[in-house]
């Protein structure tokens, strides 16, 4: 079956659960604040960037969409238990995995669209992401620690429009490539962009200031720091 907009709800708190994470650690997994994540519990819809997200990690934790999702509802019979566990498997067997190519900071600060991405880059990344056009950036800086670090890499989502509070990279007409956390104020048409490090102030810009805002699907930790 197909999920609707009211089972998100319902998902994203068997997931947490499942894992036994409290709102603030399954928000970070996430890459959205807290009161984002406790909002998505209730019954706000999610943005794009944010249900990919989530349902990388569904996949991830066994519990990917399919018939009858472990905790969604009894499975009366053995018979019904075989199917749904069948139905699950199959699902993450088909689930797509290829390799993204990864961008320096650099590499994407030239690119002022989508078109004119470099066919060349450092390296490449596994991912699932189903945007045929997404690619990774390698992080640099310290504006977004210590949820990330400089090294990290952020799998972008150009076919996709950022939402408020979602984590996104950004390319400004004059000042580079940022990653910040995004929210929008659409009556003044302003943007704000904030960073976790205290240190760094959140900055407002008009949409005309950037050539491409793209939403971030998940970010490949570099455990291994020079």
């Amino acid at each position: 079956m197909e999920y609707t907009t009211e089972d998100f709800p319902r998902r994203v708190r068997l997931w947490r659960h499942t894992l036994g994470l409290t709102q603030t650690e399954a928000a970070q997994r996430l890459g959205v604040e807290r009161s984002y994540l406790s909002q998505l519990e209730g019954s706000r819809k999610p943005g794009e960037a944010t249900r990919i997200r989530f349902e990388i990690e569904e996949q991830k934790a066994g519990l990917g969409p399919g018939p009858n999702p472990a905790g969604l509802r009894v499975l009366e019979t053995p018979e019904e238990e075989y199917r749904a566990a069948a139905a699950s498997a199959l699902y993450r067997a088909q689930s797509r995995v290829r390799a993204l190519p990864v961008l320096s900071w650099a590499q994407a600060g030239l690119a002022t669209d989508f078109q004119q991405m470099p066919e060349e880059w450092e390296g490449s990344v596994a991912s699932e992401v189903k945007d045929d056009r997404s690619f990774a950036v390698r992080l640099r800086g310290d504006s977004m620690e210590p949820r990330f670090e400089d090294g990290d890499i952020a799998v972008l989502l150009p076919s996709v429009a950022a939402t408020n509070g979602e984590i996104v990279v950004a390319n400004l007409k004059n000042e580079g490539i940022l990653c910040k956390i995004m929210h929008v104020q659409l009556d003044k048409n302003l943007i704000t962009l904030s960073s976790y490090n205290p240190a760094y102030p959140p900055m407002q810009y008009r949409r005309e200031d950037f050539h491409w805002i793209f939403p971030v699907a998940q970010i490949v930790k570099n455990l291994r720091r020079k």
